[in-house]
């Protein structure tokens, strides 16, 4: 039986897994590259106050007029409460990963949940004012671990603002559009959808593979190939009371 801890652990994932694939999914130009559990040292960096912090994913943007990497974070919850300090630590990360590090500063970052936050706040939370607010009168430990007591720069922080992505994916919508997916070795359709459903998975299993299999043109549900990138459908995570699934997380 699972513990919460690597239940918990297992749902982040998979919201990771979901997230990157409705956005390759449904923009084009992206495709991502590494995610911070395979490969971190491509999505760490060092703050100011020498700690280190990492952003979920890592991917490139490629359009005929415009070539950057991508550098996302991934929060998957049932509730948006602490969701507004979240984005502030991460537009603190996407400054400074934008003004210290030299080959970043044309990047792209995109903070992706599934639940609606800062309501108030509506679209403003992409605006100069709010951007530059979150850098100077940081009230967090977070925030201040990333930035420390150094300047704030307005040019690169109006610079920012024209690259910062928020993607509001709900869980309706997840369930509703495709995901794409890159097979890794050694994956099946039985890894793969387990992995998507954090560590369950769906109770129509050979339905739904047989499903995938006839939809990606492969010979059976029970040969894949690594490499081959692929479309499914994600049914959702399953709240369970108990020791499996929180009913909440």
């Amino acid at each position: 039986m699972a513990i919460p801890g690597e239940v918990m652990q297992a749902i982040g994932q998979a919201y990771q897994f979901v997230f990157i694939g409705a956005l390759e999914a449904s923009i084009r130009p992206f495709e991502n590259k590494f995610n911070v559990h395979t490969n971190p040292e491509k999505t760490s960096f060092k703050g100011r106050s020498g700690k280190i912090y990492s952003f979920d994913f890592n991917g490139e943007y490629n359009h005929p007029w415009m070539h950057s990497e991508v550098f996302g974070e991934c929060k998957g919850y049932s509730k948006g409460k602490n969701l507004l300090d979240e984005f502030r630590c991460f537009i603190a990360k996407a400054y400074v990963t934008s003004i210290d590090y030299e080959r970043h500063r044309q990047d792209l970052f995109w903070f992706v949940t599934n639940v609606p936050f800062a309501c108030s706040e509506g679209s403003g939370i992409r605006s100069y004012d709010f951007v530059s607010s979150s850098l100077q009168n940081a009230k967090g430990e977070g925030v201040k671990e990333i930035m420390g007591e150094g300047h704030v720069d307005d040019a690169v922080v109006r610079s920012l603002v024209e690259r910062l992505g928020v993607f509001i994916l709900t869980d309706s919508f997840l369930k509703n559009t495709d995901i794409s997916y890159k097979v890794m070795p050694g994956e099946s359709l039985w890894v793969i959808l387990k992995k998507l459903h954090g560590g369950h998975s769906p109770s129509a299993f050979r339905s739904i593979a047989g499903h995938v299999a006839s939809r990606n043109g492969l010979p059976s549900p029970d040969r894949i190939t690594s490499g081959r990138r692929i479309r499914l459908p994600w049914l959702g995570i399953k709240k369970r009371v108990g020791n499996e699934i929180p009913a909440e997380f």
